[in-house]
């Protein structure tokens, strides 16, 4: 897993390498895993501390 800080706006990027083989553009099928994984990241709830805010 590689993590990328952007420290200007104040976030962070995480690529994991691997994780859904080698991705819809090797494959000309239809990619539901990767949308799936993306709505449910994306559906994550998560604690911000008041310094952030």
């Amino acid at each position: 897993m590689t993590r990328h800080v952007f420290a200007n706006i104040g976030a962070l990027n995480f690529v994991v390498e691997g994780l859904l083989g080698e991705g819809v553009s090797s494959n000309h099928r239809f990619d539901p895993q990767a949308k799936a994984l993306g709505e449910w990241l994306r559906s994550r709830h998560l604690d911000i501390p008041e310094a952030l805010l």
